[in-house]
């Protein structure tokens, strides 16, 4: 084998070993998407149709959009595989298997009550509270919050439409929600008349800072539902707590595909907010020790620098290729070394045989024999300049060595025929 293409075989080893660890190590990008959203009608719902649109639009991908029963079961979805995506409260309870990609928009407390029933939070002591669906994200915001107001309620599990039905129907005395400010179900129930949104503590969000670190206070600005024509509910702007939206991921996506997913949702921030205005406010999720979910790396990458240039993109890939052919050179240099010591030892075989005939020369051979040897050495001569043209030997120092001794025998030889008197 020759030199050159003993190096183009190991160039060829590199590429093929490059390309085989490319496609396990970096594999396909993700096309296929799966986002949990909420209960018909709500924010999560709908704003995971919004979301979806976006995804479809920037990169062709097929996006499927389900239901559930808000935060707690989204996260269980992303945990077990069953979801891609989720809307998640960053006060759920966090999974180690779940990383959160943006922050959404906040959810503040909504309490429904009947009008003139219930007007202060002394007046839920004892009675029953609607908080949402099992499953769902209000009921840890509330259970802090009454708690923290020092009042004891009984909670009844249901979802939001169901709580209303209760509500007006007097099963219930009131009904908790963490939602978007905006939530068209809340909105409809308020414009239908008889309920009302109960003012909690002015000093609420201060005091439950301390013991549910994942909520802040926050305003339901007066007037956000409208119940007729200029007049809405709340009448003045309504202190309450808030905690943020958090679209949620699995911590086993790759890297590029949640870098991608990252760009696209900030890139699609304008067509989401008009689908849905709570998205205006997407942004990075909270670096202030609010954030339940760890930041996926390459989501990181995305709000570490906006965009990537080539270098930042292909660093792993070219470095994997770099290591790849410094490995192959490497080989090549051993296979080298390798063929160039099975030719001294090819060459050894000729040294041998050059020995052999010297050996003879200066005995004196008789002239029939010195003809053959003058034959042998140039077939000697013949065959080691044939190999070194072929690169099957090497122009080193053992073969200048072994040309000077050949000469020496040729010039020997000469001297014989010179002596027999026979003409060559």
């Amino acid at each position: 084998m020759t030199i050159s293409r003993l190096y183009l075989w190991a160039t060829a080893v590199g590429v093929g070993v490059v390309a085989l660890l490319y496609f396990f190590l970096f594999g396909d990008p993700k096309t296929d998407w799966v986002i949990h959203g909420g209960e018909p009608g709500g924010n999560y719902a709908s704003g995971a149709e919004s979301l979806a649109k976006v995804l479809r639009k920037a990169n062709d991908w097929k996006v499927q959009v389900a239901g559930s029963s808000g935060s707690a079961e989204n996260l269980e979805a992303l945990t077990q595989g069953k979801a891609d995506l989720a809307f998640v409260q960053n006060d759920t309870p966090g999974s180690e298997d779940v990383r959160g990609v943006a922050r959404l928009y906040e959810e503040a407390l909504h309490i429904l009550v009947r009008e003139g029933n219930v007007t202060a939070v002394a007046d839920l002591e004892g009675k029953i509270i609607s908080v949402g669906q099992v499953g769902g994200g209000t009921e840890g915001v509330a259970m802090a919050t009454f708690t923290q107001l020092g009042t004891t309620i009984d909670f009844r599990r249901e979802s939001l439409r169901e709580g209303i039905n209760s509500l007006r129907s007097g099963e219930v005395d009131a009904v908790c929600v963490v939602t978007g400010v905006g939530n068209t179900v809340v909105a409809e129930a308020l414009s239908g008349g008889g309920l009302s949104l109960l003012h909690l503590s002015d000093n609420l969000a201060g005091a439950l800072a301390h013991s549910y670190p994942f909520a802040r206070g926050t305003i339901i600005p007066s007037g956000a539902y409208p119940v007729a024509p200029g007049k809405g509910l709340p009448q003045h702007d309504l202190p309450t707590i808030a905690v943020d939206v958090i679209l949620a991921c699995r911590a086993n996506l790759d890297n590029d595909d949640v870098l991608k997913l990252t760009k696209s949702i900030h890139d699609g921030r304008a067509p989401m907010a008009r689908f849905h205005p709570l998205f205006a406010g997407i942004s990075r999720p909270p670096m202030d020790g609010r954030l339940q979910f760890p930041l996926p790396e390459g989501a990181r990458q995305h709000y570490d620098r906006n965009e990537p240039g080539f270098l930042q993109n292909w660093a792993e890939p070219m470095a994997l290729l770099i290591s790849v052919l410094a490995v192959a050179w490497g080989v090549g240099v051993t296979l080298r070394e390798f063929v160039q010591q099975r030719k001294k030892d090819s060459l050894d075989v000729y040294f041998e045989q050059l020995n052999a005939i010297m050996g003879e020369l200066v005995k004196g051979p008789s002239p029939e024999r010195v003809q053959a040897i003058s034959d042998e050495l140039h077939a000697i001569r013949s065959t080691t300049t044939q190999k070194l043209i072929i690169e099957q030997l090497a122009a080193d120092e053992s073969f200048v060595i072994f040309q000077g001794q050949l000469h020496s025998a040729q010039q020997l030889t000469s001297e014989l025929f010179r002596a027999h008197k026979i003409t060559n």
